[in-house]
């Protein structure tokens, strides 16, 4: 059998690729390690409890954006920002390190010192945050076993040295009082020292507190704690050496006022005398043990003073401290009451429920499920609040449920109801991020003023002493059938009793429907800063108003500015369009406010829109006195003079005088003091010196002592009442009869007339227009009357034999016997019937008497005439245009 052919061996790669294959493939080798030996890393850190975020390396060095540690379910420290600055020897930087405690009661152990052989390293800590303390900045060394730390917060220092091979560690270090409270004064000096390592602790510390003393207080005081601890057991002992100066003017009394033993879960034992004494009284507490081993005992706390009472028993006993049920009486007539026995636990964490009662005159503030809570140095108070009663005249009711701290507080919004009818809101205040320090406050408010809506909000934030923020309210102007939107935005300041509003707050009121009548927007503007204890006000606002309009008149806009100086208020407007000035003063009166207005302006067409006449010249001047208390009054009195009107083609002019005014809600009424006067009344028959008084509610118009010259004669009424169902007599004297006759405005006339008559006319004055009844008219004295010839006249004698007879008898006539009918309707149809009774000269004073009627529309005629009249003065008003004639040039000769 032939073997099959042998394949030829492949062919080796050239020297020069060999060393790159294998470089690579150790690279490949060196990563997987790598990525291995980090993933494995990570895995163990996660088993530990250690969670890593944001990786990454920056300037040679590794960087953690986040890490958590957790001890099962607790979260024992979290921080941001971890750096490494340095490889050799190790430098860390940290931006944040929050520590949390996670034992449990009972279950409280002595802390582990730190590991011993760990290479020299330097840690700094920008924020370090543990319970019980404030933010410090840490920094931290360690080389050969030696740890030292530098602990600080501003002026604050304290140094800590340990030694890790044989445990000794001494402390020493400085705190102001302030970073207590921020309202305390004063110093500590912390002295410390003891024994470290697994499974012991002994500690010796000794704080002396210097010039101790509260703001707003000169007194001072001294203090010292001295506290040891060995192995679990703790021991204090605090003393007085003087008097020690507390809040609000509380001195408390130099003595041993306190000692306390226990283990790290709780208090064994506990033995207090404290006795202070202030403005309001005096308070002692009394701890008396019971048997030799000081966890049994009783107790008593008094408060006596004016203002100030309370006996309150107390015990503790198997880790527990109780108070008997009761009350006290404390300053501002506070009393806090506790239905039932409060126990409280002795550890150093623990919780107890505290139900309570504090009233303060007639507003009651309960809780009936708070809790308290406490360990790790901190506290917390959990539960609901409910408020109700009367203060100030108003009843509040209000709840919240929630969790206090000295953060702040937290849970729901607190609700508020506040009612006093008219007024009546529901007030809604977040209290999350409520920082206690520097309190801000958003408060959100909805309800009605009478028929006022109110809505807005009002945030606020501590100054100093007060307060101040800014408001932002929504209403609706009631008495608007559309619009009339109300906005208010302010920036305000303040305390107690002393209030204001910053200059720029303004005060809008958008465009609007009242009635038929539009007003247009206005504001309000404090031009300077408004002041107000709540009662008064002080400062100036500015006015803006864009005016009105309605179906028949206009009003301009105006502007003007609103003066306020406690219980009185000034205001000075302008109409710049009609030139019109106008100021008000008013003042609190009682429960009420009465002032005054005062007006002067010209009058002018402008101002006539929608009157039904046209102003055309005039000044009017006016002075209101008004008052409001529980309803609203306004009298006073208007001055004309030189007043010019046309009111549909009746033109007056000269009108002078003064009226009496008298508004109330739903009327009004109108009286002239002493006569009004016109100098010319045109109504087609000129009317001149017309005088007459006035009464009137705008609806009843009464007219007396009615004088005016007409006809060359007079004419007079003792009182007339417009509209009216009677007929009222009007009474003419010594018409001339040629001033009749020149009412034919002919420069020819047909009749010629001379003489003077009079009589009375019964009026009847309506709505639209005027009757006549029974109206005569006589001779006062002789009359005659002329027809002279003329072509009408010849046209009519040479028309009819008998016409010709008529006009020849009345061609020259002296009358000494004349009497007129009249009588006018409505619409001034005029029915007239005159006898003559005379003779005439030319044809021997031949005896004639003439019997005639005649009927025509009155008001058609005296239209006529004011037309015929107009016509005439325009055209003879006209000029002529001007001849423009170009001069001869002259010419050289």
């Amino acid at each position: 059998m032939t073997p099959p052919p042998s394949t030829p061996p492949a062919a080796s790669p050239p020297p020069r690729f060999r060393w790159r294959r294998r470089l690579l493939l150790a690279l490949l080798a060196l990563a997987v390690l790598i990525t291995a030996a980090v993933a494995g890393t990570y895995w163990w850190l996660q088993q530990q409890g250690l969670q890593l975020q944001g990786l990454g390396w920056r300037n040679g060095g590794a960087t953690v954006a986040q890490w958590q540690w957790r001890q099962q379910d607790c979260l024992a420290a979290e921080g941001r920002g971890l750096r490494v600055e340095r490889w050799q020897p190790l430098t860390l930087a940290l931006q944040q390190l929050k520590l949390q405690s996670c034992a449990k009661p009972g279950q409280r152990q002595l802390p582990a010192p730190p590991p011993a052989g760990l290479p020299p390293f330097r840690l700094h800590i920008a924020s370090l945050q543990a319970p019980a303390l404030p933010a410090l900045a840490v920094t931290v060394t360690q080389q050969n076993e030696r740890w030292q730390a530098q602990l600080a917060q501003g002026a604050d220092k304290l140094a800590i040295d340990y030694h890790r091979d044989n445990g000794q560690w001494q402390a020493q270090g400085t705190l102001a009082a302030a970073r207590l409270a921020p309202q305390l004064l004063g110093q500590w000096r912390l002295q410390a020292s003891g024994r470290w390592l697994p499974g012991q602790l002994h500690a010796s510390v000794q704080a002396d507190g210097h010039q101790l003393g509260h703001q707003g207080d000169a007194r001072r005081g001294d203090a010292r704690l001295l506290a040891t601890l060995h192995e679990r057991q703790w021991q204090l002992d605090a003393t007085l050496p003087q008097a020690l100066p507390l809040t609000a003017g509380w001195l408390l009394q130099p003595r041993r006022v306190l000692q306390a033993s226990g283990d790290l879960d709780g208090v064994d034992s506990l033995q207090a005398d404290l006795l202070a004494s202030g403005p309001q009284g005096r308070l002692q507490l009394q701890l008396t043990p019971q048997d030799s081993t000081l966890q049994r005992g009783s107790g008593l706390l008094q408060l006596d003073g004016k203002d100030l009472h309370a006996r309150i028993p107390l015990q503790w006993a198997n880790r527990q401290l109780t108070l008997a049920a009761g009350e006290a009486r404390l300053p501002q007539g506070v009393r806090l009451s506790w239905p039932q026995a409060w126990q409280l636990p002795l550890s150093a964490s623990g919780s107890s429920r505290l139900p309570f009662r504090l009233d303060y005159q007639q507003l009651q503030l309960a809780s009936n499920d708070g809790t308290l809570r406490w360990g790790d140095g901190r506290w917390q108070w959990q539960g609901g609040l409910a408020l109700a009663g009367r203060h100030a005249g108003l009843r509040l009711a209000g709840q919240w449920r929630g969790q206090l701290d000295p953060q702040g507080a937290r849970g729901t919004p607190l609700q508020l109801n506040v009612s006093k009818p008219p007024l009546a809101l529901a007030i809604s205040l977040p209290v999350n991020g409520i920082d206690p320090r520097q309190p801000r406050l958003n408060a959100s408010f909805d309800g009605h003023y009478q028929d006022w809506p109110l809505k807005g909000t009002l945030a606020a934030r501590q100054q100093g002493n007060g307060w101040q923020g800014d408001l932002a309210a929504t209403s609706r102007l009631p008495f608007y059938s559309r619009g009339g939107a109300l906005q208010l935005a302010a920036n305000w300041r303040g305390s107690a009793g002393k209030w204001q509003l910053d200059s720029g707050s303004k005060l809008n009121v958008a465009e609007g429907i009242v009635g038929s009548v539009l007003l247009k927007p206005l504001s309000l503007q404090a031009a300077s800063a408004l002041l107000t204890d709540g009662n008064r006000a002080h400062g100036q606002l500015a006015l803006s108003a864009d005016g009105a309009v309605a179906s028949r008149w206009t009003l301009p806009p105006a502007s003007g500015t609103l003066q306020l100086a406690g219980e009185q208020a000034s205001a000075r407007l302008q109409l710049p369009a009609w030139r019109s000035k106008l100021q008000l003063e008013a003042r609190r009166h009682g429960a009420g406010v009465i002032g005054s207005v005062q007006l002067d302006t010209p009058l002018s067409a402008a101002m006539s829109r929608g009157l039904g006449l046209t102003l055309q010249q005039g000044q009017l001047a006016g002075t209101l006195q008004g008052q409001w208390q529980q309803q609203w009054q306004l009298d006073g009195d208007v001055r004309l003079s030189d007043v010019a009107l046309d009111w549909g083609g009746i033109l007056a002019n000269g009108g002078r005088g003064r009226l009496r005014l008298a508004a109330r809600p739903g009327q009004l009424q109108l009286q002239s003091d002493g006569p009004l006067e016109l100098a010319q009344l045109d109504v087609g028959t000129l009317l001149q010196d017309v005088s007459l008084t006035l009464r009137s509610d705008l609806q009843d118009w009464q007219l007396g002592d009615v004088h005016a010259r007409l006809l060359g004669g007079s004419l007079q009424a003792d009182s007339l009442r417009w509209p009216s169902s009677a007929f009222q007599t009007v009474t003419v004297q010594q018409l001339d009869l040629a001033a009749v006759a020149a009412l034919q405005n002919d420069p020819q006339p047909t009749v010629q007339l001379t003489g003077r008559v009079g009589g009375t006319l019964p009026l009847q004055l309506l709505p639209a227009g005027i009757a006549l009844q029974d109206g005569l008219l006589r001779n006062e004295g002789e009359l005659t009357l002329r027809v002279p010839a003329s072509a009408g006249v010849n046209a009519m004698a040479q028309s009819n034999r008998a016409v010709q007879l008529a006009l020849d008898m009345l061609s020259e006539l002296d009358v000494n016997d004349f009497q007129a009918r009249l009588a006018m309707q409505q619409n001034g149809q005029l029915d007239a019937r005159a006898t003559l009774k005379g003779v005439n000269p030319r044809q021997n004073r031949q005896p004639v008497v003439l019997n005639y009627s005649h009927s025509e529309n009155v008001l058609e005629l005296l239209r006529s005439l004011r037309i015929g009249d107009e016509i005439s003065r325009r055209v003879l008003s006209r000029k002529p245009p001007a001849v423009t004639r170009n001069p001869t040039p002259e010419t050289s000769p």
